[in-house]
């Protein structure tokens, strides 16, 4: 897993040389550094990246001069940059093939905490992909709901509303003519516009409806998938959870690699969340949320108890790769404000559940007493435990 527990960054500005053909250029170029070692090793890499994109943008190439944080970071090489909590091994007893289980927990860029392990396949699965695939003709790719009735009925909608226009000249004619009051107009003017507002919000109480019939299907989608999935491979073994706004699906059967094949058999099977498997591939790990998202939490939305967003994200980062003892008073007020909200944030989330379990599944070829490899049952025994997934909580 590529998970560093130190980081740095490191800026500095060059010139290159003046030509015949050109003038004297000049680049500010910016690199982070990382390091399981120390801060000072840290920084030692952010400035060797430094050097090598300097000699990149000496022989002319066109680099990329300030790197940018970025949640999902699959195509910039940059590990993941969250702050480490804790980390523990889950053993595999003697008698089993499959390897042991690392286990690295980390918080977030929004502050809840997050599981990454490297040999258990942990599927993350979005309801907006989900509706997306099960019906492509009522929402977009991001599960937006487009239009709730076929295009073919579109065209009768403008010609309802070129026939109250032409109402609206006729009746004004009709009163200049008898020399009414343009009350009469007004009256019917508003008489209309009821009619259209009742006509607007029964069309959003269908599309409302459409929309929770919709999610509700998703359920018996997931669970009929992975029984067709076991019955196909007899060997294989999952369990399913509902998430706030998906599913998780993690594979109990044996221990496995994100690189291998299957994994990605599985990503495409299961309709995985795209950006989950970019990162996955990338980290060579899966993860895992495992405490609620601040804005889901009640503290958040009702009593502002807790800002939505943690302060200081980035705050073991200092420009010269220094410690947290050599900050200036602006930065250690910021690591004090970080640490008060991760308090409360950690108080606050212990009455919200990350995920609900619903239903195992095996193949035919997995006896009824078989137990999961002792790494595997290990820490679906810690994950379900820290996610309080079967405490009477809201899922968060």
């Amino acid at each position: 897993m590529l998970i560093p527990k130190y980081w740095a960054q490191y800026k500095q500005r060059f010139k290159s040389l003046a030509t015949s053909d050109s003038a004297v250029k000049q680049a500010t170029i910016k690199r982070y550094g990382w390091s399981d070692v120390s801060q000072s090793e840290a920084l030692n890499h952010a400035k060797a990246r430094v050097s090598e994109a300097h000699n990149r943008w000496l022989n002319g190439e066109d680099i990329v001069r300030r790197e940018r944080r970025e949640e999902y970071n699959a195509n910039n090489g940059i590990p993941i940059r969250e702050q480490v909590i804790s980390k523990q091994v889950f053993p595999s007893s003697s008698q089993s093939k499959a390897a042991s289980t690392q286990l690295i927990v980390t918080r977030n860029s929004y502050g809840a905490q997050v599981a990454n392990v490297d040999n258990i396949a942990i599927i993350d699965v979005d309801n907006d992909e989900l509706l997306h695939c099960n019906y492509p003709d009522s929402y977009d790719s991001h599960g937006y709901m487009t239009a709730l009735t076929t295009n073919q009925s579109q065209p009768s909608s403008k010609l309802k509303v070129w026939f109250f226009v032409l109402v609206f000249i006729l009746i004004a004619i009709i009163i200049d003519w008898l020399g009414l009051s343009w009350l009469w107009l007004l009256v019917v003017m508003i008489g209309v516009t009821a009619y259209l507002w009742q006509q607007a919000s029964q069309r959003d109480k269908a599309r409302a409806q459409k929309h929770a019939d919709d999610i509700a299907s998703l359920r018996p989608y997931m669970t009929e998938r992975l029984q067709k999935r076991v019955v196909k491979h007899p060997k294989e073994r999952f369990r399913l959870y509902e998430t706030p706004a998906g599913f998780r699906i993690i594979a109990t059967h044996d221990t496995i690699e994100p690189s291998d094949e299957l994994v990605a058999e599985w990503f495409e099977y299961f309709h995985a969340d795209a950006n989950y498997v970019r990162l996955c591939q990338a980290q060579q790990c899966f993860r895992a949320r495992l405490t609620a998202k601040p804005w889901r939490m009640a503290e958040v939305n009702e009593q502002r108890m807790l800002e939505k967003s943690i302060p200081a994200k980035e705050f073991w980062f200092a420009d010269d790769g220094s410690t947290q003892s050599s900050y200036d008073n602006a930065q250690q007020a910021a690591l004090t404000a970080r640490k008060q909200w991760v308090a409360d944030y950690e108080s606050f989330a212990k009455g919200y559940r990350a995920c609900r379990y619903i239903e195992s599944f095996k193949g035919r070829e997995v006896g009824n007493s078989e137990p999961a490899p002792a790494a595997i049952s290990d820490f679906i025994e810690w994950h379900d435990r820290v996610c309080q997934v079967e405490k009477e909580l809201v899922m968060a």
